[in-house]
């Protein structure tokens, strides 16, 4: 009793690790990203692309670093017990199964919800380059944001014991989707969008359902998994114009944040929510039809 009293989250702690990342996200980030940028204007031109990219994205590595330290020296802990559920063990083999369904299913859905796919006339000598900074840099962005806006929120509400039903995780689930749509409030795809009701509907529901899929299935490997997947199947396969972090892809789609993306939101989630319950691996109060 006394070991499990000791391993608990400490509800103050967890809010004190979200100041530190966020002051390091969007105080400090930004700043350092513009000394970043100017500094990579004298590389060549042909590495300005990937260079850019890379400074877009030091605010996720001043975040990341923020949350790998804070999780030791404040929480006692690491990243991956934040991730973990109720067992303390991040299950990396469910990870990757269902990041690899989450790409089979974008594979075959994107194409149809974005609508005028097409090449993007991206060269080899283009499109190589990017490669080892997305693979390096996307999975550290998406761990950071699990981390930010489900793990702690989760931690900081319910410490060990996260909620076993539909009920109980409904309040969470809102307010997850909250949190994770604000800061994307100034993305392109919304300020650039016709309506800003449907892009901003599609964060609040990718940030609720991935916060009920993170509780259905007791840890948020699922959910960290799918981000990941999802991050760099826009960054390396098919990007859409406009976008907020733009990349040398393959393809190119004509937009995002339509109708058709919602539905597929809405489907890819329902889809891998499926799977995982008839794979046993949601625990029993979220099973279909049982509200409590």
């Amino acid at each position: 009793m006394e070991k499990q009293e000791e391993d608990r989250f400490n509800a103050v702690l967890c809010v004190l690790t979200l100041v530190v990342a966020l002051t390091c996200w969007l105080a400090i980030g930004p700043v350092a990203a513009l000394v970043a940028m100017r500094l990579m204007l004298s590389l060549p031109e042909s590495l300005q692309g990937v260079a850019m990219y890379i400074g877009v994205h030091v605010p996720y590595i001043l975040m990341f670093l923020s949350l790998l330290l804070s999780s030791k020296f404040l929480l006692k802990g690491n990243l991956r017990k934040l991730l973990s559920g109720s067992a303390g063990v991040f299950r990396f083999r469910f990870a990757f199964q269902i990041g690899a369904i989450y790409l089979l299913l974008m594979a075959v859905i994107s194409p149809l919800a974005s609508g005028g796919v097409e090449r993007s006339g991206t060269g080899l000598s283009e499109y190589l380059p990017f490669i080892i900074p997305v693979l390096i840099l996307t999975p550290l962005q998406t761990i950071s944001e699990e981390v930010f806006f489900r793990a702690l929120p989760a931690r900081i509400a319910y410490k060990d014991r996260l909620p076993e039903s539909w009920l109980e995780s409904i309040p969470l689930a809102v307010i997850s989707g909250i949190i994770f749509t604000i800061p994307h409030l100034w993305n392109a795809e919304v300020t650039n969008a016709s309506s800003m009701v449907i892009p901003v509907l599609c964060y609040f529901l990718w940030g609720s359902l991935a916060m009920l899929l993170s509780l259905a299935t007791d840890g948020f490997e699922a959910s960290t998994a799918m981000h990941t997947a999802n991050n760099l199947f826009i960054a390396l396969v098919i990007n859409y114009r406009g976008s907020s972090m733009p990349t040398q892809t393959l393809l190119i789609a004509d937009s995002a944040g339509s109708i058709a993306t919602l539905v597929e939101t809405i489907l890819v989630f329902s889809i891998i929510y499926i799977i995982c319950l008839r794979s046993g691996k949601c625990l029993p109060g979220f099973s279909i039809g049982r509200k409590s």
